[in-house]
């Protein structure tokens, strides 16, 4: 027996209208008459509220001469699944690139080499730095070789120097840490190629060899972080922003 058979006449047997019984399923009585007449067919959802609301089982209300039904059923079961898969797949994309931007924003914040070394939203910038009057060394234990002997001696290791680093004449920089070597009163400024905080190379510069725009931004003499910092190393409002 077809679901519109058993679905009229259950609903007479009930001494329900159209209306009554679209009103408790929550539907349209429009939409109630068009599966009275194989016009369309309730999902599977509805389908169970169907069978508890009329006491006719399940089975019954899915057997019949016509399967249009049970294949519209089968057909909304299939998509219903794809479609959770397309979220699971979409939502896993959206979370992978979150996380992504989250890895790259905190190596922006908190200057770590090596993320903004393979950030790709980062281009490679060109600036100057007024360095301190002379290098800090630091003693470490090293090996000395001459020929075949090797002997443990003192040596003195240049340190890193904390510089800010302008890219343009209007002073847009950023505070990096970088080797040096050892240099002359002379060659006190450094010409810095770096991507974020990662320093590529560094040259030891004259001022006079500073371009002219640039040479008025530039200090002649140190100022330390703790001294000059702006309200961040990196001197922008949104630290964790991980673009230019």
């Amino acid at each position: 027996m077809e679901l519109a058979r058993v679905l009229r006449e259950r609903r007479q047997e009930l001494n329900l209208t159209q209306q009554q019984l679209a009103d408790k399923l929550h539907v349209t009585r429009q939409t109630l008459s068009r599966w009275e007449n194989s016009l369309s067919y309730p999902n599977l959802d509805t389908l169970v509220e169907l069978s508890d609301l009329l006491a006719v089982p399940l089975d019954t209300l899915l057997k019949g001469d016509n399967n249009a039904m049970v294949k519209k059923i089968s057909s909304d079961v299939n998509d219903k699944r794809r479609y959770r898969r397309y979220l699971i797949i979409i939502g896993s994309i959206f979370a992978v690139i979150l996380i992504w931007l989250c890895v790259l924003g905190y190596g922006r914040a908190n200057q770590v080499e090596w993320i903004d070394r393979f950030n790709p939203f980062l281009e490679t910038k060109y600036g100057y730095a007024t360095l301190p009057d002379k290098v800090e060394l630091k003693k470490e234990r090293g090996i000395e070789q001459h020929g075949k002997t090797k002997k443990k001696v003192w040596l003195k290791i240049p340190q890193k120097v904390d510089e800010y680093v302008t890219d343009d004449p209007f002073d847009h920089g950023s505070w990096l840490k970088f080797s040096t070597g050892e240099y002359d009163l002379k060659h006190r400024w450094a010409y810095v190629m770096h991507k974020g905080s990662y320093v590529y190379a560094i040259r030891l510069v004259k001022k006079s060899e500073i371009p002219m725009q640039m040479r008025g931004t530039m200090l002649d003499y140190y100022m330390p972080f703790k001294d000059g910092a702006p309200a961040s190393r990196l001197n922008k409002n949104f630290p964790w922003w991980p673009f230019n």
